[in-house]
């Protein structure tokens, strides 16, 4: 995926661009989310729950991978 970064006058990262036909994949998927059912599912898996927290930790201290180096 082509990602470009907006950033402010700092340089800190503020907005994600990518490229049209990219978006629009992006929407079909979404068009099918159930946002509720899915949340819930999430949220009850402990496991994913503590993986999201420590990416949240990480990303506030600005570390881990960057976004290329992990394999989906």
């Amino acid at each position: 995926m082509d990602i470009q970064y907006v950033t402010d006058n700092d340089g800190r990262r503020i907005a994600v661009q990518i490229p049209l036909d990219q978006w629009e994949i992006i929407k079909a998927e979404l068009e099918s989310y159930d946002g509720d059912i899915e949340t819930a599912e999430i949220m009850a898996d402990a496991e994913f729950m503590q993986s999201i927290e420590k990416g949240r930790d990480q990303a506030k201290r600005r570390i881990g991978r960057r976004i290329e180096e992990i394999d989906i």
